[in-house]
């Protein structure tokens, strides 16, 4: 006589429970992953927004002490403005340029392009040896 099918199909809710659960917990685990991603990558576009902005509004005719910005000052400034990443791994780089008007050099002065480059080594969570470049730029005129 036959044993009764549901001895048979004894433990088989645990063996799917096994072969589900990784994929699962994979899945989740990526799409938190992703999500911290999006998230550092708001924080690199807004901190290059943020030293653009530093850096238009202290041009060479600027009457305050600050300026004109210069690459450091900008840095600094952008470190004290961001939260939620490791300051120490972010690169902030101020190049000035030409723009229609612009006279220079230094290319300080107003109707002058600057350009700030932010840029931050992302890892994932589950993988430990890709780590993603993070990048942004922002370019705007020197108002002052």
């Amino acid at each position: 006589m036959a044993a009764p099918r549901h001895d048979r199909e004894r433990g088989q809710a645990l063996v799917d429970f096994a072969l589900a659960i990784p994929i699962t917990l994979l899945a989740i685990l990526a799409v938190f992953d992703f999500g911290r991603a999006l998230y550092t990558y708001d924080v690199i576009t807004s901190a290059a927004r943020i030293g653009s902005r530093y850096a238009i509004v202290h041009g060479s005719a600027c009457p305050l002490p600050t300026c004109p910005a210069s690459p450091a000052t900008i840095r600094a400034y952008v470190l004290s403005k961001i939260n939620g990443i490791d300051p120490a791994k972010l690169t902030v780089t101020p190049t000035w340029s030409t723009g229609p008007g612009c006279s220079g050099p230094p290319y300080q002065g107003p109707r002058c392009l600057v350009n700030v480059q932010v840029s931050y080594p992302y890892n994932f969570i589950v993988s430990v040896d890709w780590p993603l470049n993070l990048s942004s730029t922002s370019q705007m005129q020197i108002s002052q």
